[in-house]
């Protein structure tokens, strides 16, 4: 796609309630911001939207980042929100490649040399922010490191690539050549699909979640391929000339500008009745992209004339399906756990086919009820036709699909109004178009008395969000396997604790948990494996963290004795019991987790250097990619820079006492977070390694 971004957003947001697309906006946007040109692209990064021009780069209030002497044809935005990268042309052809600083104005951070790097065509940033890919002219892509430019590696192109973007997962590099789009495994580097479309492409962009790959040409289509296998899933008709396009968050809704007027927002789940068409009188639509605000709502930001408009989505339903989904395998991970003093004879039990897909379908039928809003409140209910045959009433509801009711053909006469019925206990599912619907009900009739209960619990399961269940891909087997590794690193946990507790280094105040879990997932070529992850994490009671966990302003891992002793588990646990796991070549995931307190800092903290230095270091603050920069020539001054050199302490334990991850490709991530809260309870760390594809 063609975006870029560069602007704060502030402003909070309402989420409204609505049954549907089909209608037609109002044309005036919710917010209209002047710009200095008529800008050709726009982007997000988090909360904030850069746009530009033929020659200038300029955020969302109209200020210029960049003035360029060239005509911009290509840029990218670090996910880490610092610098971009603008490719230009000049009037014979030839382009150039600059990195700039977008926090200050005309600070050109990197230019290459045409002679070194060839003749750049394309940009984009890892997710990640590391590296920069930079196509050139030859068919080549480098790969560069994001802050110090040295060549990582590269990619032999199938052709020249106009425009690139890569998947959130780092799995898919997709280019195009205006014609021909070509999807790379990132990894490996080889093709996973290429195509030649009659038409101009004007748009490729992955969903949030990477499952999904769209790309619109100016015929008025656009084609979505299932990433695994890069077949076609779903395909838009008549969306003009499909000058862009971008997904929501959650892959639910699509927005493509149809034209230069006009933008149309789709449900994917009902192409062709749940549109929305948004008119935009100014004209100049190049561009659009979904952005949140700072509460999580939905905006959509798009280019016109001289301005970058925002109108709120308050339209746009969740994706129920996927939060059911979500929600449901994180209560079945819970119920296949092995509860401490259940037998193996009990568990088997407990445990098997058919209880596990019962137990399924009630938290599903649990958790679609909870949340459903009121929907009988909101309904208004009709009767329909009466089936003598079956003794069936149809009863129908304005806002979800009708039900039938067992009434008998001697009670039928009693059934005159709908205004007569009750319903109560009411309990609902998500169907395949992501309504909900009434699956139970006791249904009251005044006009006899009688209670008919309306039941069709046993509906069709919800595995038609994963094409494949992943419970049924996860065997007993290898469950129970996991269970019993869990009890044994349950023993390391309790034979640690036990003496840290006789050395007084923490007491009954400070609770270390081991938790495991099989996670089905697809690697970067589509197939099917099964990670491993194991979880680390300690809570230490209020009122004993400063003895027992990090004091203020600490950060080093022997000033913890909570921290030290959960580190002291990681360890015996991955040299025993996981040590199966760690083999050489395979891939290990690494997510640790820094915790500090709003507690404003008083007075100097010295840095030490211990873990090194770090000059912009990229990280995840409370989920979003940043980063942060310790040297011991500063002082830390922020919660945020001790968080960070308390998950920096976990990193540096693991690489110096278990040697043997070395062997294996280890992928570090660094999260922190300041709480909002107050005390030494908030200052804790937390680790999980996931082995990828360990069985």
């Amino acid at each position: 796609m063609k975006l870029t971004k560069c602007f704060a957003l502030v402003a909070l947001f309402p989420i409204l309630s609505a049954s549907g697309l089909s209608a037609q906006s109002a044309d005036a946007p919710d917010y209209h911001f002047e710009v200095p040109d008529n800008p050709v692209g726009a982007t997000r990064f988090a909360y904030t939207l850069y746009s530009h021009a033929p020659k200038r780069v300029f955020n969302l209030i109209g200020r210029p980042v960049a003035n360029l002497s060239e005509e911009i044809v290509n840029m990218a935005i670090s996910p880490i929100g610092r610098n971009c990268a603008v490719v230009t042309t000049d009037t014979k052809g030839r382009n150039s490649l600059t990195i700039i600083n977008v926090t200050k104005f005309n600070d050109i951070v990197y230019k290459f040399k045409r002679k070194k790097l060839g003749n750049p065509t394309s940009a984009v940033y890892t997710p990640d922010g590391q590296s920069l890919v930079v196509a050139t002219g030859d068919s080549i892509a480098h790969i560069l490191d994001a802050r110090k430019y040295f060549e990582q590696g590269t990619i032999a192109l199938k052709h020249p690539a106009a425009n690139m973007t890569l998947s959130k997962n780092a799995y898919h590099l997709a280019t195009t050549d205006g014609r021909r789009v070509t999807v790379y495994n990132f990894e490996d580097k080889n093709v996973r699909h290429s195509w030649d479309f009659e038409t101009g492409v004007t748009g490729m962009v992955f969903s949030d979640d990477d499952t999904e790959l769209a790309i619109a040409t100016d015929d008025g289509q656009v084609s979505i391929y299932d990433t695994r296998t890069f077949i076609i899933k779903n395909t838009l008709e008549d969306v003009g000339d499909a000058l862009a396009v971008s997904y929501n968050f959650d892959g639910k809704y699509m927005a493509v500008a149809q034209s230069p007027e006009s933008i149309v927002v789709v449900n994917l789940l009902e192409p062709e009745t749940d549109r929305m068409v948004l008119r935009v009188p100014a004209g100049d639509v190049r561009d659009l992209v979904f952005i949140p605000d700072t509460k999580k709502n939905t905006l959509l930001a798009y280019t016109t004339r001289k301005a970058v408009d925002l109108r709120r989505m308050e339209h746009l339903q969740p994706y129920y399906n996927k939060l059911v989904n979500d929600e449901v395998s994180r209560l079945m991970n819970e119920w296949l756990k092995r509860m401490p003093d259940e037998s193996l004879e009990d568990y088997r039990a407990r445990v098997n086919d058919e209880t596990r897909a019962r137990q399924r379908r009630l938290f599903e039928d649990e958790v679609a009820t909870r949340m459903a809003p009121d929907m009988l409140a909101m309904a208004e209910v009709t009767l329909g036709q009466y089936d003598k045959r079956h003794e069936l009433l149809e009863v129908n509801f304005s806002n979800m699909p009708s039900i039938y009711l067992p009434v008998k053909n001697d009670d039928i006469e009693y059934f005159t109004s709908a205004g007569d019925l009750t319903f109560t206990n009411a309990r609902y599912s998500v169907d395949n178009s992501d309504r909900f619907e009434m699956i139970y009900a006791e249904v009251l009739n005044s006009a006899d008395g009688k209670t008919y209960i309306y039941n069709n619990i046993e509906r069709a399961e919800l595995s038609f969000m994963t094409d494949d269940d992943d419970e049924e891909e996860v065997s007993l087997a290898l469950i129970e396997q996991q269970q019993m590794e869990e009890i044994r690193l349950r023993e390391i946990q309790e034979e640690v604790v036990a003496e840290a507790k006789s050395q007084n280094v923490i007491s009954d105040h400070t609770n270390i948990n081991v938790s495991s879990e099989v996670v089905p997932d697809y690697d970067a070529n589509g197939n099917r494996i099964l990670n491993y992850k194991v979880s680390y994490t300690y809570e230490v009671d209020p009122g004993f963290t400063a003895k027992e966990d990090f004091g203020p302003g600490k950060y080093h891992i022997n000033e913890s004795g909570a921290a030290s002793s959960m580190l002291e588990i990681v360890r015996k646990s991955l040299e025993g019991e996981l040590a199966r796991y760690v083999k050489e070549g395979k891939k290990v995931n690494v997510r640790i987790s820094g915790t500090a307190d709003s507690s404003p800092i008083v007075g100097k903290i010295i840095y030490d250097g211990v873990y090194g230095e770090f000059d912009e270091e990229p990280i995840y603050n409370n989920g979003e990619l940043t980063t942060v920069t310790v040297t011991p020539k500063g002082r830390i001054t922020e919660n945020e820079q001790l968080a960070f050199l308390r998950a920096q302490g976990v990193k540096k334990y693991l690489e110096d006492n278990i040697k043997e991850l070395h062997q294996m490709k280890s992928n570090y991530r660094i999260d922190i977070n300041v709480t909002e809260g107050k005390g030494s309870q908030f200052r804790r760390i937390t680790a999980e390694i996931t082995f990828v594809d360990a069985f």
